[in-house]
């Protein structure tokens, strides 16, 4: 079993949107709401009532601090060989959120789903509860999988090979190192268990046999990298073959080849490591600088050839377009940027000629531009495209995918290779098989008394169960089963095998290898804790991953935190700080909540760097929480730079990897 955090609602209309999602006919086949919703009503006019009723709470509130999430949206997903049937998988989520969020104390709704392989529960619980406070529990998924362990025990349920509460559990139990910090164990951890399991995207990839831009990357660039003698001979080879190396700022940098850019630490390449494998290089600095350069790619457009397009005509609403980005429109054309905090523009759309001009290059922003032509275009239509092969390329995978050719559109411009057929043949098979049909099953003739009957909230009226037709519908988005919970990544995926806890976590008995038996404790653990001597290597080390998760910043070290601090600082503008550009961290950040609600009407560039504030206050605090010495000596370094316009120089950072 295992539960993961979706998204929050911070408006009355998205909470709307999701009511509709968890209750949709294709999928819900069980719902439930301790909301009053009108009998025999609609799907529209029942996520209408659960919306109101919100929202209805926040308006209510007159003192105070404005409320800004309103609900949090879950998933609680069953393994595949779980026997559950959609009541028992009902129950199952209640009683996990009574122990953890006391469900029956606030407003929820759910839906229990048979879409995919797996049973999943979708779950939209009030950030208010009927006492008038706010759930405000920080970290609380590692409480949320010890209770998911119990549960687990409780029911029979098949339990996930991999699980960090149980890790950190394990580990914390063992009376050797009791004495420990909960630094210093995990430290220990990862030491031994460098390596990071790839992004679920990635992974994702992996099972198509296809090869990612990062992956592939990495691989090229750790053979250039065994080449080098110094860190500055790494930057001047890679510049060589056909990388672009772009200085962030002091020893930061990233890396570019072809559309993408990934910062150093993520390909496990930053000057630390660098340092580390080749010695200190006291020109690196200025080899960063010497090498300097960001491609840009001119003239990457697909453009119709329709006279007179139906312009800005209404998309789908749940297209990649509508709800991956947002507009800014001008009186020559329109401007598309991400929904991210970075606002990266994506392309712009021009009504005379109908043509959409890319800034990023990807796949996303190559679906998302087809979008927007083709919702204006009559078929039959035709699109030339323009740009570098890669550009073309996936403007071409995308415009298959899509199936637009069927539709009466032509794409002319590029002419796929046989690697592009192998690679959208494997795309297309993937997509079939995450769209397969689930087959019917007979419920389990386990006695239904295995969940005890939860009460009656009153004065709440519960909606009675409303259930779908009885042929299950096509699949939306599969549940991953295997997947961790995200902010936990960089951590061990084998800590419960080598600990060897006395007992073993119960599962079902199909399939026995749910979870692998325990090894012997003593052995494992002197093997893990024993300091060794390095073996001598007649080649250099293979290079492990780093185990941050970039932009989960309780993952990054505290010298990581510093570079990541530096690299934002060195990206914001002093005039376009509210208020005096001198003053501290928190006086910033107390002028920004004072003028967070128009932050919409600014200009695009000001909206990046309100976001690129809000990075910030998030890297400090991080550091604060470990170390507030070292927080405020980054904190008077900042407003000195801020004040004197000088450059942003944490030199502490320095100190602090000393041991």
């Amino acid at each position: 079993m295992i539960r993961k955090k979706l998204s929050t609602q911070k408006s009355k209309s998205a909470i709307y949107k999701t009511a509709k999602y968890f209750n949709k006919e294709d999928g819900c086949v069980l719902f439930e709401s301790n909301m009053h919703t009108p009998l025999n009503a609609s799907k529209k006019d029942i996520a209408k009532a659960i919306s109101q009723s919100i929202e209805s709470d926040i308006t209510d509130s007159k003192k105070g601090r404005k409320q800004s999430v309103r609900t949090q949206h879950d998933v609680v997903s069953f393994h595949t060989n779980d026997n559950v049937t959609p009541e028992q998988a009902r129950d199952i989520a209640k009683e996990l959120y009574e122990a953890t969020h006391k469900l029956s104390n606030r407003k929820y709704s759910l839906g229990v789903h048979i879409d995919t392989d797996e049973v999943h529960v979708h779950i939209v619980w009030a950030i208010k509860d009927f006492d008038g406070k706010c759930y405000n529990v920080s970290n609380d998924y590692r409480n949320i999988e010890r209770k998911c362990e119990y549960l687990e025990k409780k029911h029979n349920l098949i339990a996930p090979k991999n699980r960090i509460s149980r890790d950190i559990d394990t580990l914390n139990n063992n009376s050797k190192y009791k004495d420990k910090t909960a630094e210093q164990k995990k430290d220990l951890i990862n030491k031994k268990y460098a390596d990071k399991k790839p992004s679920s995207n990635e992974r994702m990839l992996e099972i198509r046999g296809i090869i990612s831009n990062k992956e592939e990357m990495k691989t090229d660039l750790k053979i250039l990298l065994q080449q080098s003698s110094s860190p500055s001979d790494f930057i001047n080879k890679i510049a060589d073959n056909g990388y672009n190396v772009i200085y962030n700022g002091k020893t930061s940098f990233s890396i570019q080849h072809k559309d993408q850019i990934f910062k150093a630490s993520e390909l496990g390449l930053s000057y630390k490591t660098l340092k580390a494998k080749l010695g200190d290089d006291s020109g690196f600095e200025q080899t960063l600088k010497n090498k300097h350069n960001v491609k840009k790619y001119e003239d990457c457009f697909i453009a119709s050839n329709e006279a007179e397009p139906d312009y800005m005509k209404k998309i789908k609403p749940n297209s990649v377009l509508a709800t991956k980005f947002k507009l800014i429109q001008h009186s020559d054309k329109v401007e598309y940027f991400y929904n991210s905090a970075s606002s990266k523009k994506s392309f712009e759309y021009y009504k005379d000629p109908s043509k959409v001009s890319f800034h990023d290059l990807s796949r996303q922003s190559a679906k998302a531009g087809i979008q927007r032509l083709v919702a204006d275009a009559k078929p039959p239509q035709s699109f030339t495209v323009n740009g570098p092969d890669f550009f073309k390329k996936n403007i071409w995978l995308e415009f298959q995918l899509m199936g637009l050719e069927a539709k009466g559109f032509k794409l002319e411009g590029y002419k796929p290779t046989p690697a592009d057929l192998d690679e959208l043949k494997k795309i297309q098979e993937q997509y079939a098989s995450m769209n397969k049909r689930p087959e019917p099953q007979p419920a389990p003739e386990a006695p239904t008394v295995a969940v005890e009957a939860p009460k009656p909230v009153e004065p709440v009226l519960p909606t009675p169960v409303q259930k779908s037709p009885e042929k299950p519908p096509e699949p939306t988005k599969k549940v991953v089963q295997e997947k961790v919970t995200p902010t936990n990544d960089g951590l061990i995926d084998d800590l419960h095998d080598m600990f060897g806890p006395a007992k073993a976590t119960p599962v079902a008995q199909a399939p026995t290898e749910a979870v692998e038996p325990p090894k012997p404790v003593e052995p494992a653990i002197d093997e893990f804790y024993i300091p060794m001597a390095p073996e001598p290597h007649p080649e250099p080390h293979p290079e492990p991953e780093n185990r941050k998760i970039d932009g989960d910043y309780s993952t990054y070290d505290t010298s990581e935190l510093c570079d990541e601090m530096a690299d934002i600082v060195s990206r914001i503008k002093r005039k376009h700080f509210i208020g005096a550009s001198h003053n501290d961290i928190a006086g910033h950040r107390i002028w920004d909540a004072k003028h967070r609600d128009y932050v919409h009407l600014k200009t695009a560039i000001e909206q990046k760097q309100y976001h690129l504030r809000q990075e910030l206050y998030k890297v400090h605090d991080e550091i604060k929480d470990r170390n507030p010495k070292l927080a405020n000596e980054l904190d008077s370094e900042f407003k000195k730079s801020m004040k004197y316009n000088t450059r942003f120089k944490p030199e502490i950072q320095i100190q602090l990897d000393k041991k």
